[in-house]
């Protein structure tokens, strides 16, 4: 299978399993991630989506060879899919974590900051090569790399097409931390399973305000906020952590 899905309690693994071409995707590899996040959107059990390649890349992303030999509708096909799922990944009520494992370029990279959390292996190198081809990005990527870096360095990134280190990509704020390579999959598994233990619909909520955060006014921003923490007030899991807190802690000083 071009990408592996595993599941380990309540967390789910998507990984790329092309390493002979560093896990360059087709439209069957865009077709099946597409249908993980969709199984791991409906399967109840999932808590958390994780989202990693093997080898030395994440993934480097359009198989080139394959490009070459695309029809226009194909190739329409395929920009539509990266579409598809920067929507789905939007969409999912659960965290998406990309443990950036090695090269992430292109759509590769596209993918990766499709997801809500990055932790980078000190090894990865993310850029995007679109320029030097004659292309330009899709799958949300202009929308994206704008509000996560700035107007100015997502430019430089995507007209120079210069390859960022992993220190570079943590500095800007592209990804959220960087990790010794051999500790990548513990430590998103440790993000992962962190994750898992919180309350989902506190989870739930706080992805849906920050993403629509970034296309309201602050008038609109600061009704949703009230509407979605009212929402978490009412969750049956949110009053029992509250009640196992003031068990724990009492109600004097709660960092004694």
């Amino acid at each position: 299978m071009p990408i592996r899905y595993e599941k380990e309690d309540a967390v789910a693994w998507a990984t790329f399993d092309r390493p002979q071409v560093l896990n360059a995707l087709h439209i069957p590899d865009l077709e099946d991630l597409l249908g993980l996040f969709g199984k791991a959107t409906a399967d109840e059990a999932v808590r958390v989506l994780v989202v990693t390649g093997l080898g030395r890349a994440f993934s480097v992303g359009a198989d080139i060879k394959a490009m070459d030999r695309m029809s226009e509708i194909e190739f329409g096909r395929a920009a539509a899919l990266y579409q598809a799922l920067a929507r789905a990944a939007r969409l999912m009520d659960k965290p998406v974590i990309a443990a950036i494992n090695g090269y992430a370029l292109g759509g590769g990279l596209e993918i990766a900051l499709m997801c809500d959390l990055r932790i980078a292996a000190r090894s990865a190198r993310l850029g995007l090569p679109d320029a030097e081809l004659g292309f330009s990005p899709t799958g949300g990527l202009t929308y994206l790399l704008v509000r996560m870096v700035g107007l100015t360095r997502a430019l430089h990134m995507a007209l120079s097409a210069e390859i960022l280190t992993a220190e570079e990509a943590e500095r800007i704020g592209l990804v959220g931390r960087v990790v010794d390579d051999d500790d990548l999959p513990a430590r998103a598994a440790e993000l992962a399973e962190r994750l898992c233990r919180f309350p989902g619909r506190g989870l739930r909520n706080i992805k849906r305000a920050f993403h629509m955060a970034c296309d309201s006014d602050s008038a609109a921003t600061l009704a949703l906020e009230q509407a979605y923490d009212s929402d978490c007030f009412r969750s049956p899991q949110t009053r029992e952590r509250l009640a196992a807190f003031l068990a724990s802690h009492g109600r004097g000083d709660p960092l004694k």
